[in-house]
């Protein structure tokens, strides 16, 4: 069995331990001088092994979840195991390590060979069969990130600040993904499809709709205790020097 480790360009958490992790990128020359092409990751449920790989030497896996590929990505979409030790503990970690978590795959070829990329000599992965995938404490892959820890956004008892969070969160990751993948396709010498280039421009123009909706509805925040206690400190002043000054008061 072979393993291919990546370290991640993107991470964001929040408080739950659903997980996606884009770990592989297809059509691209990793750090290893592989090349994967579509197709070459089934859609296969697979257990997320303890740190680095452990599990193979008998520490529990700390989740599961199912391998797919999603555009140019191989996705690993899955669960921490919460109700248990191990699998909080690995969920901490990684939510912890915040940017500096990276992840590894093991996996078995069933296809592949020497082949030419981009005018340069490489091993060709055309079918795989993943086993697991793991978080690990070095990656040496390209642009792997993950996408998410989190629950699909709260709920609608959940309290105000908490959706405000959520959102700005979520934008900001997405704003992240798009400059990544912009990036990535700069480097192979293409653009955004125009599928995702119609959803982005769907997304500015409600985007821009908002905003001044968005404006009008924000009130003036109110003032912290220290601004109170500065204005009453203040208000004070005043009025002791009105009262030294004559002024009646």
């Amino acid at each position: 069995m072979d393993r291919k480790s990546f370290r991640p360009v993107e991470v964001k958490l929040t408080d739950t331990g659903y997980i996606e992790a884009a770990f592989a990128q297809l059509n691209v020359i990793d750090h290893d001088g592989d090349v994967t092409r579509p197709g070459a990751f089934p859609t296969k449920d697979v257990p997320m092994s303890a740190y680095n790989h452990t599990s193979w030497d008998g520490a529990l896996p700390v989740g599961k979840g199912t391998i797919s590929e999603q555009g140019d990505w191989a996705v690993f979409s899955g669960q921490f195991f919460m109700n248990t030790t191990h699998g909080r503990d690995a969920y901490e970690t990684v939510k912890g390590l915040g940017p500096l978590a990276e992840y590894s795959y093991g996996y078995t070829i069933l296809d592949g060979g020497p082949a030419v990329h981009d005018g340069k000599s490489v091993r060709e992965l055309r079918k795989l069969d993943p086993h697991e995938v793991s978080p690990v404490l070095m990656g040496a892959g390209i642009g792997t990130h993950t996408l998410a820890i989190k629950s699909g956004g709260p709920g609608a008892d959940a309290p105000y600040a908490e959706h405000l969070s959520w959102y700005a969160d979520n934008l900001s990751a997405l704003l992240d993904r798009t400059r990544d993948r912009k990036d990535f396709r700069e480097v192979e010498g293409r653009k955004l499809s125009r599928s995702d280039r119609a959803q982005l421009e769907a997304i500015a123009a409600a985007l821009s709709g908002h905003l001044d909706v968005l404006w009008s509805l924000m009130p003036a925040a109110e003032p912290s205790p220290e601004d109170e206690a500065k204005a009453r400190r203040m208000v004070d002043v005043l009025t002791a020097q009105a009262r030294a000054l004559g002024v009646p008061i």
